[in-house]
């Protein structure tokens, strides 16, 4: 009998934050309180939660990949450091950011170090270690050519959809995706199961990012622990706003000046715009199409599905 995945989350949650609080110990002070910072943060860990869930769903243990688990959720936060100075954020998990609490330098070494942390964790991984290798580099560039064309888009006019899909695949899929491999291999299953399992994650994380566009316009933005302002300002182009450019370009483009000038007024008359051409409507059933997909990528496989399946409802309730 299984115990229920709900009671296990906040216990494995525990586990791997304890683990984070000692990955970096020793070191100069300049280094070791902006690293610590970051891994003290208040993330849901939803990416090492994947990759022990796959594990077990798979047959293997949670010990098998938690060395690799803790690498992945520590390869995801150096790229939040580096995107926060990037976008000139304030503001990440409810905390203020490494750069805007310490400065610009700070916040790159920081970044620097956690790969070499995330590396050190893989290194130690004991169970498929060189695949994982493999997948973690192939992961760490996907990541960062995500980043380079989410950068390419704030100074272009349109952006298509398949475009804007292929950059939230690699920037944020793909890190799901390296998650939930990470599981697969640590237990051991064949290429063809790895591969639908990386796929189940990349979609995932489609779902994810297109959800966090939608919270990011809908939700209060103390709730998303990030600054919705600053995706306004520099002109993010997220599944939102294309919806919006192609079916009421003027409307939305003059609603974004207004925001840029007077927040408030703005981000209620973008709100406005996207509700009364059906775009809130249609993001919303965006989101659960890519949840089925996520479903029917694992239906056939020769795995204990139901705690995948419990985790995908978690990805889309977004609740804890």
């Amino acid at each position: 009998m299984h115990l229920n995945i709900a009671d296990v989350i906040p216990a494995y949650r525990d586990d791997i934050n304890s683990a984070l609080t000692h990955i970096y110990p020793q070191g100069p002070k300049s280094l070791t309180s902006p690293v610590n910072y970051v891994l003290n943060g208040r993330g849901k860990r939803i990416r090492p939660l994947l990759a022990i869930f796959v594990a077990e769903a798979c047959g293997g243990k949670k010990e098998d990949v938690f060395s690799a688990a803790l690498a992945v959720e520590v390869l995801h936060n150096f790229t939040l450091v580096h995107d926060d100075i990037m976008d000139q954020d304030q503001m990440r998990h409810g905390q203020p950011t490494v750069h805007h609490k310490w400065d610009d330098g700070i916040a790159i070494l920081t970044g620097d170090a956690m790969l070499s942390l995330a590396l050190k964790l893989l290194n130690k991984s004991p169970s498929g270690r060189r695949q994982q290798i493999k997948k973690f580099i192939d992961g760490l560039l996907a990541v960062c050519e995500g980043q380079a064309m989410d950068k390419e888009f704030e100074t272009m006019e349109t952006v298509s959809l398949e475009d804007y899909q292929k950059m939230i695949d690699l920037k944020t899929g793909y890190m799901l995706g390296l998650a939930a491999e990470m599981g697969a291999i640590s237990a051991g299953r064949d290429e063809h199961t790895i591969n639908a399992i990386g796929d189940y994650g990349r979609l995932i994380g489609r779902a994810f990012q297109i959800q966090d566009d939608y919270l990011e316009i809908f939700s209060d933005s103390s709730n998303m622990g990030k600054s919705l302002k600053s995706d306004i300002i520099l002109g993010k182009k997220t599944y939102l706003m294309i919806q919006a450019h192609l079916a009421a370009n003027s409307e939305i483009s003059s609603a974004i000046k207004l925001a840029q000038n007077d927040f408030s007024k703005g981000i209620s008359e973008i709100r406005i715009i996207l509700e009364e051409n059906g775009i809130k409507e249609k993001t919303e059933n965006e989101i659960q199409s890519i949840i089925t997909l996520t479903d029917n990528k694992i239906s056939t496989l020769n795995i204990d599905k139901e705690r995948l399946l419990y985790f995908s409802k978690l990805i889309h309730k977004r609740g804890n």
